[in-house]
């Protein structure tokens, strides 16, 4: 049978086939009995579901079914996509793991839908651009291990609020770096080299505190430490081979990446407090966040209204127009 692709469903329309199981959690009703409530998701995008005791002509163990399902990355599910307040979801009369081999795991897993290796190309570029010895050094150190850059390639930029997929760093890397580059052309008073290392640095502990596959899921050191101080620790095991690196430039490249989430509550343990810093915390959450409503827009089920749902990560919902 041929993938749904969820993107492309239709209220009413009967659906079969295997998807991801993005997120579950299990609920109580109103009248105190329990549902499972899902996002499943694949290649094209995702949606909400609902499983309930009663199923068909027979009542289930709901409890008893999200155990069976709390875990497991692939679902084979039957059911009939509705609308609920103007938004497609989907009412699950059977659910149960995928077997093994009954999936088709490229028809799941999310990719960047640019060029990998025109990313990388611009990357290097970017690298060889760094007139800095110590600064163009250190990147060198990373980029020309082909085993990193692979793992650099294929990383996510977030769990879900961004480029929530396989290549997302890499895209959202390329998107910072532009955008930098163009700055210090208005602002010349920054250091170019710096913000442009700090730019390919920022999200370097992604490539540790998550691993993308059907599901993005964080490693046991990702949920520990988080990825700037793993980004830290990333660099500080490689500068073991560049003994003669200055301190100064250690501690703002260190700077850039603890300081770039920009606030306290955001996790940074300090506040920007260089212009270089105070440029890149800015560009990123510029490009997450405008990247996010676009995401949102894109991926939005419900047409019969000019909004999307709320973010909250936004905190707000958006115009559709």
């Amino acid at each position: 049978m041929e993938h749904q692709k969820i993107k492309e469903l239709l209220e009413g329309q009967q659906v079969e086939g295997c998807y991801a199981r993005k997120d579950s959690s299990l609920r109580e009703t109103r009248k105190g009995g329990q549902y499972i409530r899902l996002t499943l998701g694949d290649a094209s995008g995702s949606i909400a579901a609902n499983a309930w005791s009663k199923t068909e002509d027979k009542y289930i163990d709901i409890a008893e079914q999200y155990q069976d399902i709390a875990n497991v990355e692939v679902l084979k599910v039957r059911g009939v996509v509705e609308s609920y307040q103007g938004t497609l979801q989907v009412k699950i009369i059977r659910l149960r793991p995928a077997e093994e081999g009954e999936a088709d795991l490229s028809e799941l897993i999310v990719q960047t839908p640019c060029e990998v290796d025109q990313l990388t190309l611009e990357l290097q570029q970017y690298i060889a651009g760094v007139e800095d010895p110590d600064y163009s050094a250190l990147l060198h150190l990373f980029f020309d291990d082909e085993e990193f850059l692979k793992r650099f390639q294929g990383a996510p930029a977030a769990r879900g609020n961004h480029h929530a997929y396989a290549g997302g760093l890499l895209e959202h890397t390329i998107s910072l770096l532009k955008i930098c580059e163009q700055y210090c052309k208005l602002t010349p008073q920054l250091n170019r080299d710096l913000l442009i290392t700090g730019a390919i640095f920022h999200d370097l502990g992604k490539v540790e505190e998550m691993q993308a596959g059907v599901t993005i899921e964080y490693t046991d050191e990702g949920s520990l430490m988080g990825h700037l101080i793993q980004g830290v620790l990333m660099i500080e095991d490689r500068l073991a081979s560049l003994l003669d690196f200055p301190r100064e430039k250690r501690a703002l490249i260190y700077h850039l990446i603890l300081s770039h989430h920009g606030r306290y509550e955001y996790g940074s343990p300090v506040l920007p407090k260089t212009p270089e810093a105070l440029a890149l915390h800015h560009i990123d959450n510029l490009d997450a966040k405008v990247y996010a409503a676009n995401s949102m827009i894109a991926n939005d089920t419900n047409l019969g209204s000019n909004w999307t749902e709320r973010s909250w990560m936004l905190e707000t919902n958006i115009y559709k127009g």
